[in-house]
């Protein structure tokens, strides 16, 4: 309970249409649960006015419970640094039985769901759950079909060469993880975090199979709501294409 945080890592770039409303829903969903939250936002190089509406919400953030942590970076790094510096400062600040929830900042994942994966690491002795698309009872609304089927051939190739017991979605991001599975896996690999673009969700995923093949996955079925996002998607999908293949060929044949 209050012994035991919830950190919410939230990758922002250009989110000045829809970090509010999260934020928000993340307050007030929070505000009569028994769990301290830290909601660690990272810019990374926004150039609209998501930084100042950012520190406005901070500034006006009022409960003792739940901490809002703003990280910038000055230009754009990528997806995957975002997620590497927000690890950190979790592996910096928190406990080993504390949980990461990542996640998107465009209100396309749900803030219920998050914290349903959470209990699933709190009471169910998981280490990772993943928010997957591929998982029965999953509803995904807003997306055109020409994502939807790239990402399922992403899944395909990935189960493929990576066969990992209950894991079905591996480009996911909205994930719960157990603090201190991740923080181990970090310290003895310093180059845990080397995909920059959107290839790193996947390849933390393969490196924390290949840290210790007996974590234990489990899948929820997403709610995934792309109808509630404002403003473009951020993903150049020819170039993610190619990142996870290389990611895979990498990872197959020199790991």
């Amino acid at each position: 309970m209050y012994d035991r945080k919830i950190y919410y890592i939230l990758p922002c770039y250009n989110e000045e249409l829809n970090i509010k409303k999260l934020l928000n829903d993340i307050l007030n969903f929070y505000r009569k649960k028994k769990y301290y939250v830290n909601i660690v936002i990272i810019d990374d190089g926004s150039k609209d006015n998501s930084v100042s509406i950012l520190k406005r919400i901070k500034k006006q953030n009022l409960s003792k419970k739940i901490k809002i942590i703003l990280l910038e970076h000055k230009i754009n790094l990528g997806l995957g640094c975002t997620l590497r510096d927000g690890f950190k400062y979790c592996f910096s600040k928190g406990k080993e039985n504390d949980i990461i929830i990542s996640m998107d900042c465009d209100n396309s994942h749900t803030i219920n769901l998050s914290y349903k994966m959470a209990l699933q690491i709190i009471k169910n002795k998981k280490d990772i759950i993943i928010a997957s698309r591929y998982k029965k009872n999953s509803k995904i609304k807003g997306l055109d079909n020409k994502r939807i089927f790239l990402s399922y051939m992403a899944a395909i190739l990935y189960k493929f060469f990576f066969p990992i017991k209950n894991v079905q979605d591996y480009t996911s991001g909205f994930r719960a993880i157990k603090l201190g599975v991740i923080k181990k896996a970090f310290i003895k690999n310093k180059n845990f975090f080397s995909e920059r673009g959107f290839s790193a969700s996947a390849d933390i995923i393969l490196k924390l199979y290949k840290f210790k093949k007996y974590i234990i996955f489990h899948e929820l079925p997403i709610d995934l709501r792309y109808d509630l996002k404002n403003g473009q998607s951020k993903m150049k999908i020819l170039k993610t294409i190619y990142l996870n293949l290389k990611l895979i060929f990498v990872r197959k044949l020199f790991n």
